[in-house]
């Protein structure tokens, strides 16, 4: 249920030229009196995209599937493709994850440009359809500015913030169709369970209601991975498993929950086309992207093939028993290992990565290859060890997305 209502003058102070100190005291305020309004959400949404420059999308549907973080979700490197094929357009505005979101994946790509400026967006989304950049510079810039004293605050998962902060970006590129893969698990900041994570969801769709667009809201089950590449170069690894048709049954799952979050996402009358589109055809989208930003698909190719080339190290189990993954732990690591390598050269190093073997919940017997990793020289020893605990330790009694079995 909502807080009480306010008539938002709190907010004003948001308006021209905000200090740290009144984006500090709005998100306290927020966070202490409404942290569950979707007026509030909608006010808050419509100031951060004011604050900087707006892309104008005339005569079409324009679409886009943002996430509310979580480890080892593709949804955001995969639905601007199923979408695509649709023939909606896809300006997409994002932030860099933890441990690997899209853009900076995407980064990953030589040549690929992640900052972009309204006119280069412009001719991006005129001529390819695709664009996927950065929220910094001309395009709601003091959302991130808000976010980053978020962060500060320990108020990232404050469900008003969040809702205003995911929908300021869609009002700053004209997005009018807005999905939503709202990850529910304990380490999720838009729901830790399920009950909580569909009052988040409500929340979602009444304040993008009140700013005129069509919200799509979908719950996953983020407690455990939903593929098993891990990484920011593992993510390219998966697209070209996609791309190719030699998906695992456990990624191919995952690509089709992308599939359905990309069909909630648009009107019944498109959704035929992304029900029926090819490996190839999401491949062609992809490349179009790739070229409108800068970079090249034989350098896609490329990294892929040094990634493959590049996981020399194994996790073994360390007994007998069933996988399990410790799913928030793992992005800690991977996040740890990252920080040690960022420089203002390196804004998205990603020295660490992994491709797990066996699906959570099934056996395997003690000794047998868990994961293969990818890690500098020097580093893999410390990679493995630290890795044991998170990846190469089952359990006695198995548990996965469809089960989980109880010790009475």
């Amino acid at each position: 249920m909502d807080a009480p209502k306010t008539d938002g003058r709190f907010l004003s102070a948001l308006l021209r030229n905000p200090s740290d100190d009144d984006i500090r005291s709005a998100i306290a305020t927020v966070a202490s009196q409404f942290p569950s309004d979707a007026a509030v959400a909608a006010d808050l949404a419509t100031i951060l995209a004011a604050s900087g420059e707006r892309l104008s999308v005339d005569g079409a549907v324009v679409a886009d599937v943002a996430s509310t973080g979580g480890p080892a979700s593709l949804s955001t490197l995969l639905t601007p493709l199923f979408l695509r094929a649709a023939g909606a357009i896809v300006p997409k505005l994002g932030v860099p994850g933890r441990p690997a979101g899209g853009i900076d994946c995407l980064a990953q790509i030589p040549g690929y440009r992640t900052e972009l400026s309204l006119c280069e967006i412009e001719e991006i989304v005129d001529g390819s359809g695709y664009a996927h950049f950065l929220a910094k510079g001309e395009m709601a810039p003091l959302d991130g500015r808000m976010f980053r004293l978020r962060q500060t605050m320990n108020a990232q998962a404050v469900p008003t913030l969040v809702a205003g902060s995911l929908l300021s970006k869609k009002l700053a590129v004209g997005v009018r169709y807005a999905g939503l893969d709202i990850r529910v698990a304990a380490h999720g900041n838009f729901g830790t369970d399920r009950d909580a994570a569909a009052a988040n969801a409500g929340l979602f769709l009444r304040a993008a209601r009140a700013l005129g667009i069509d919200a799509a809201p979908v719950l996953t089950d983020a407690r455990h991975p939903y593929q098993p590449y891990l990484g920011k170069r593992e993510s390219l690894l998966a697209l070209d498993d996609v791309f190719r048709g030699t998906c695992s049954p456990w990624l191919g799952s995952h690509v089709e929950t992308c599939r359905a979050l990309a069909m909630a996402c648009l009107p019944a009358d498109l959704r035929p086309k992304i029900a029926e589109i090819s490996p190839t055809e999401l491949r062609r989208h992809f490349d179009d992207n790739l070229i409108a930003q800068g970079a090249d698909p034989d350098s896609f190719d490329a990294v892929v093939h040094d990634t493959r080339r590049e996981h020399t190290g194994n996790v073994l189990a360390a007994h007998d028993g069933f996988c399990f993954y410790r799913l928030d732990l793992l992005r800690d690591r991977l996040v740890e290992w990252q920080g040690m390598f960022r420089s203002e050269q390196v804004p998205f190093p990603d020295p660490v990565g992994l491709v797990l073997l066996t699906p959570p919940g099934q056996w395997v017997s003690g000794g047998a290859p868990i994961a293969t990793v990818r890690a500098p020289e020097t580093l893999m020893p410390d990679v493995i060890l630290r890795l044991d605990e998170v990846v190469g330790t089952p359990t006695s009694l198995p548990s996965s997305p469809d089960f989980e079995a109880i010790n009475g």
